[in-house]
């Protein structure tokens, strides 16, 4: 198999495709430009959340106080950068993927030297747990709330179309509980899978699941299974189901689609659409919200709290809002940009 049609099953194997259906036209849709900023006379007191920002020349962690709208410098290595922070599901416990460089070599992507810390969500303290090691990408999800994993694929420098996978599973502490290696071959089994955004598809009393069904269009259902498994059509669009999560009473579901392929023609536009947000009244069964535009749409919920990212690059922020009192409370620029997992960034699709 040449170097080119490998890449090409990388690249169908990493990243997602994405646009809403015109006849989803009782959704109020926001965009980027059109975000705005509003205080609120009582904002609900979370201690705080931590982010990826650039510093100095590379991306470190910051921790921001919502009760003083005010963030600070967590972490910062000269020699790395953040892959990704990532907090459990119940936002205990966190941990932080740190690599020396990623990239490019030729057609293949790299990453070098990825290192795993733990985080203390109450005094922000950065703890080196294990050198995961180099190779092409590397992955990570919370399985559970005590079971984080840690994905790492090497191309096997003598035979090209063989793929390596070192898998690594700690606990919420950090201690390693599992060490395993899979090896497939990229012409019979294609580039592996990883599915470790996709959680949270039923709500906290289980009453709802969501799915999606892809074919030209994805479209996006929920089932109510108190009701003879009652299916609700959500959205139709081009875009692919990327997270899902639950407001704390099941009232609300949150969901965010990604279309981030080479066949976005708006991909390298100023202003690509490459992902939307959105919150669905499970009350009423409809959409009442939809954030629309660029970059990831990374986000987390804290009570009546949405925070997520938007943008790429330099140009990419974090909102904070009020899904309750559909406010805007704050918006986090960093000089650089910053984001809730990592800086997002535009793929590399170059040869």
């Amino acid at each position: 198999m040449c170097k080119s049609s490998i890449l090409s099953l990388i690249l169908l194997g990493t990243f997602l495709s994405g646009c809403i259906s015109k006849n989803d036209r009782h959704v109020k849709k926001v965009t980027q430009k059109s975000l705005q900023t509003k205080d609120l006379n009582e904002i609900p007191i979370m201690k705080k959340v931590f982010f990826a920002g650039l510093i100095g020349k590379r991306s470190g962690l910051y921790k921001y106080e919502l009760s003083t709208k005010s963030y600070s410098e967590c972490w910062h290595n000269d020699k790395e950068e953040v892959v990704e922070f990532s907090y459990s599901p119940d936002k205990k416990s966190a941990f932080l993927l740190t690599a020396h460089q990623s990239g490019k070599r030729g057609v293949f992507p790299f990453i070098s030297n990825v290192k795993l810390y733990s985080v203390r969500i109450d005094s922000g303290a950065v703890k080196f747990i294990e050198n995961i090691g180099t190779g092409l990408q590397v992955y990570s999800g919370w399985e559970t709330n005590n079971s984080f994993k840690v994905v790492l694929n090497i191309i096997d420098v003598t035979v090209a179309k063989i793929l390596d996978q070192k898998i690594k599973t700690f606990s919420a502490l950090g201690e390693k509980v599992l060490d395993e290696k899979k090896t497939y071959n990229l012409s019979k089994d294609g580039y592996p899978q990883f599915n470790g955004n996709k959680n949270n598809l039923h709500s906290p009393n289980n009453r709802f699941s969501i799915s999606a069904v892809d074919s030209a269009w994805t479209h996006i259902y929920l089932t109510d299974h108190k009701n003879n498994d009652e299916q609700i059509r959500v959205t139709k669009l081009d875009q692919k189901l990327n997270y899902v999560s639950w407001s704390e009473d099941g009232i609300y579901l949150f969901f965010s689609t990604i279309d981030i392929s080479p066949g976005n023609e708006t991909l390298y536009d100023e202003s690509p659409a490459t992902s939307k947000l959105f919150i669905f009244s499970l009350m009423n069964r409809n959409l009442i919200k939809t954030f629309e535009g660029a970059g990831i749409k990374n986000f987390m919920l804290e009570g009546d709290i949405l925070l997520f990212d938007d943008g790429f690059n330099d140009n990419s922020r974090i909102f904070i809002y009020n899904f309750q009192t559909d406010q805007m409370i704050d918006t986090i620029k960093i000089s650089g940009g910053c984001g809730l997992k990592n800086i997002p960034s535009i793929p590399d699709y170059s040869a």
